[in-house]
C-alpha cells in the first residue's frame, strides 16, 4: 500500500491529475455561463467557438468525426466536418472503396450534427487553411495517420 502510494504522487501523475481538474472545473463554469446567458436571453459568448473536423475517405474517420462531435458538444460549437477533394478524389476519379468510406463518413458527421462542406483544392492543407480563415474556425481536428510506427521510424531512416 505505502509503495503504491509513494509510485502514485509522482510528479507526471500529479501533473495529469491538475489538468484533468482545470478541464472539468473550466467544462462546468463554460456550461453555467452559456445556461445563465440562455436564460437571462442574452447573445452567446463574444467569440463564438467554431470546431473544424478534417474529415476524408480513410477508415480511421469515423474517429476523429466522433471526436470533434464530443469537442464541439463540450464547447457549446458549431462544428464543420470539412472534406477536401483534391484532382486525385474528384467524383470521376475517386476509387470506389474511398468512395464508400467517405459516404459513410459524412452521413455520420451529419447525423452527429456536422455541418459537411466539400472543399476543392489541389492540396489538401490549402483548401483546409482556406476555409478556417473564412469561417473564424478556433479549434481545427485532424486525423492521425494510419501508417504504423514500423513504417514511419523506417522512413526516418531513409
Amino acid at each position: 500500500m505505502e509503495q503504491a502510494l509513494a509510485n502514485f504522487f509522482r510528479e507526471g501523475n500529479l501533473s495529469t491529475l491538475r489538468e484533468l481538474a482545470l478541464r472539468a472545473v473550466a467544462d462546468e463554469v463554460g456550461e453555467k455561463a452559456a445556461s445563465y446567458r440562455s436564460r437571462a436571453g442574452l447573445e452567446p459568448g463574444l467569440i463564438p467557438e467554431r470546431v473544424m473536423v478534417c474529415m476524408s475517405s480513410a477508415e480511421s474517420a469515423p474517429r476523429v468525426i466522433r471526436t470533434g462531435a464530443r469537442i464541439a458538444g463540450r464547447l457549446g460549437a458549431r462544428w464543420y466536418a470539412v472534406y477536401v477533394e483534391t484532382p486525385q478524389e474528384a467524383p470521376d476519379r475517386i476509387k470506389a472503396h474511398d468512395r464508400e468510406h467517405l459516404t459513410s463518413n459524412i452521413a455520420l458527421a451529419e447525423s452527429l450534427g456536422a455541418t459537411v462542406v466539400r472543399v476543392r483544392a489541389d492540396r489538401p492543407a490549402d483548401g483546409l487553411i482556406a476555409f478556417a480563415q473564412r469561417e473564424g474556425i478556433t479549434h481545427v481536428i485532424f486525423g492521425q495517420s494510419a501508417r504504423s510506427r514500423w513504417e514511419v521510424s523506417r522512413k526516418a531512416r531513409r
